[in-house]
């Protein structure tokens, strides 16, 4: 029997029924397919005649009434009673299905991956990243989701800004507020206790400044000094739909030394290069080399230092985002293929050296049929 199995293309391909077993804290695809957001592991199925999800007598109530409409809710402690013990409850669960064979993701435990192989059910092991790849492609819901996050990264990120430039200078140069000295400590406790308060979750928030800032997930420490560049990279998720916000800025409070500043304009046009690429069809690794030639055209190499540390531009253009903050499709060298669509992707070029710091610079934007759309309406600008 033939079913549509890839909700994003109209052509029919052989079914396989899939299994998934995780919690949906560690898996964005078993969140998306069944709708429900659980602490623990719990197991979702399809097979031919029906979708479901198998979890605790804890969660079973709740399940019930958040779950997506057409998925089926089963209460585990009812199932093993007619399991036994003696039998893997996944094998159990394959006989009561009638499935012999399970398309299931490269992340499956290991464990129960041995017990349904040796009772000879064999597994088929997606490489397929995500699971479900309609996920790359967003729906009207899934854009607004992300929507609301972006802006709740903006709000804070303003407050960021707000705080620097109402920062004094002491007298040993480093920035205060009332009376303290400002750290990405600080900073940081200000902005993830905010998110939480607007219904967002944000952790290990970046405010990397000075060499902090050339190493890109350097989430930053310590007290912050005038003149130096400050990467503030903010990626909240909101608590509610799940979905991820992200943007960059980076800033200077006072006036920025001459490679900063020929830095953080190159930057610029290296992102304004590659958004004028962006639409349905480009090639996510031809967008990026365009970003790489903008940088090197400005005259910034990339490569290594004396050291053996990386400097320039080193990691990819940009990355997917939804339910996961760096998920398919990337912008990358790695990736050959076009963007479609309803692609989610950050536009992030950046340059890094370890004696003056970095500059990242980071919108997120949606692909449409001839350009994009962006999530972002606050400026880039670097002195404060």
């Amino acid at each position: 029997m033939l079913q549509n199995n890839d909700f994003s293309s109209g052509k029919a391909k052989t079914f396989r029924a899939k299994l998934l077993i995780a919690s949906s804290e560690e898996s964005a695809d078993i969140f998306y397919a069944s709708g429900f957001h659980a602490p623990d592991e719990f197991y979702y199925y399809e097979t031919e005649h029906e979708k479901g999800i198998i979890v605790s007598p804890l969660e079973y109530s709740r399940a019930v009434s958040e779950v997506r409409k057409e998925i089926r809710v089963l209460d585990r402690s009812q199932l093993l009673k007619e399991c036994g013990a003696e039998v893997p409850f996944p094998v159990f669960l394959s006989r009561r299905l009638g499935v012999d064979c399970w398309q299931v993701p490269a992340r499956f435990p290991f464990a129960d991956a041995q017990d349904l192989l040796k009772a000879g059910i064999r597994l088929e092991c997606s490489r397929t990243v995500p699971f479900f790849p309609e996920r790359m492609c967003k729906t009207g819901e899934e854009i607004a989701a992300i929507r609301k996050s972006v802006q709740a990264a903006e709000e804070m990120m303003r407050l960021l800004q707000y705080i620097l430039t109402e920062s004094k200078v002491n007298s040993r140069g480093f920035l205060e507020l009332a009376g303290t000295v400002v750290t990405s400590e600080f900073l940081r406790s200000e902005l993830e206790g905010s998110f939480k308060k607007m219904g967002y979750s944000a952790s290990r928030t970046i405010i990397a400044h000075g060499p902090q800032g050339s190493e890109p997930h350097n989430i930053g420490s310590g007290p912050i000094r005038k003149g130096e560049p400050i990467v503030a990279d903010i990626f909240p998720r909101s608590d509610v739909t799940g979905y991820w916000g992200d943007m960059t800025r980076t800033f200077v409070k006072g006036k920025a030394a001459p490679v900063v500043k020929r830095a953080f304009h190159a930057v610029l046009k290296a992102s304004e290069t590659a958004k004028s690429l962006l639409r349905s069809g480009a090639i996510a690794s031809e967008v990026h080399q365009a970003a790489c030639e903008a940088l090197r055209n400005a005259g910034f190499r990339t490569g290594r230092t004396k050291e053996g540390l990386p400097c320039g531009f080193f990691h990819g253009l940009g990355h997917g985002v939804g339910l996961e903050i760096h998920e398919a499709p990337r912008v990358s060298p790695l990736n050959p293929n076009p963007l479609r669509a309803g692609n989610v992707v950050s536009v992030e070029p950046g340059l890094y050296y370890p004696e003056w710091g970095g500059i990242r610079l980071e919108d997120l934007v949606v692909i449409t049929r001839d350009s994009f759309r962006s999530f972002n309406t606050m400026g880039m600008e670097l002195e404060l």
